[in-house]
């Protein structure tokens, strides 16, 4: 397939990818990512994430059309659908009032619910990690680092920080406890992105919660806030954030059935 790709552009980098827009004949715009193969482990969580998103058939997630390995060069090559839109980072004036955050949340659950039905923790939500479609339909990329709980994990045990972007991560993630790993610690991250959104600011960041210690610190001792300058608590927006911040799994909302039931009420 590649071979018939137009490439039209180069696009910012990924992690270690080269990212191309490129144009094809039957699948009109698509992007190209090419990047260098380390190890066996990182060989292993792209093919996985190649694999979850050639099975989805979902505007929720980017099309998959072709994976293919260089065994010479070491080296990578994906070819997936272009998501027209821009990353959530960006359009986060667009999202923060209840209003506008609850009918997002709605929908990135009924996406996110397609992978945890099969077992899948996303573990890498954020705003980056979340494209919004000009039809408003959201598209979450970046499975690289999925945790699939039905093989066998690829994170070392000894290792002190499990697969993580750590300033949205769940403290499972921050203590590498993979025991704990399951949608309830993709819950924690839309806790963060729910409050980010409502706040404008980082909702465990030090500069606003008052301390000398790092957001992942904060993370870890649970000492986020839920209204910031002009911008007043919200009662919907503070529960839901007290429900899914839980430092112990356990404590937030057990499955995303009853997670869905409580925005469906916001709505």
């Amino acid at each position: 397939m590649i071979v018939d790709c137009k490439i039209i552009k180069e696009l910012p980098p990924g992690g270690q990818k080269r990212v191309f827009l490129a144009e094809h004949p039957s699948a009109g715009p698509v992007v190209i990512k090419r990047g260098p193969i380390k190890s066996f482990t990182s060989l292993e969580r792209i093919k996985r994430e190649v694999e979850l998103l050639s099975e989805l058939n979902s505007d929720f997630y980017p099309k998959q059309y072709h994976f293919n390995i260089d065994v010479k060069t070491k080296e990578f090559e994906i070819v997936e659908d272009y998501i027209e839109g821009n990353v959530l980072r960006e359009r986060m004036k667009d999202f923060c009032n209840p209003k506008e955050i609850f009918p997002l949340l709605n929908s990135l659950i009924q996406g996110l619910s397609i992978i945890w039905d099969k077992n899948i923790v996303h573990r890498d939500l954020k705003p980056e990690n979340i494209i919004i479609r000009p039809s408003g339909i959201p598209c979450i990329i970046d499975l690289g680092i999925a945790r699939f709980l039905d093989l066998e994990s690829l994170t070392k045990t000894i290792s002190p920080l499990g697969p993580c972007t750590p300033i949205y991560a769940a403290p499972e993630q921050l203590t590498n406890n993979k025991n704990l790993i399951d949608p309830r610690t993709d819950f924690f991250g839309l806790g963060i992105i729910a409050l980010e959104l409502y706040l404008g600011v980082h909702p465990f960041d030090p500069n606003h919660v008052g301390n000398d210690f790092s957001i992942v610190e904060n993370i870890m001792q649970n000492i986020f806030i839920v209204e910031a300058g002009h911008i007043k608590v919200d009662d919907t927006i503070a529960e839901f954030a007290s429900r899914t911040l839980q430092t112990q799994p356990y404590n937030r909302f057990r499955n995303y059935h009853i997670l869905n039931a409580f925005i469906a009420k916001q709505l």
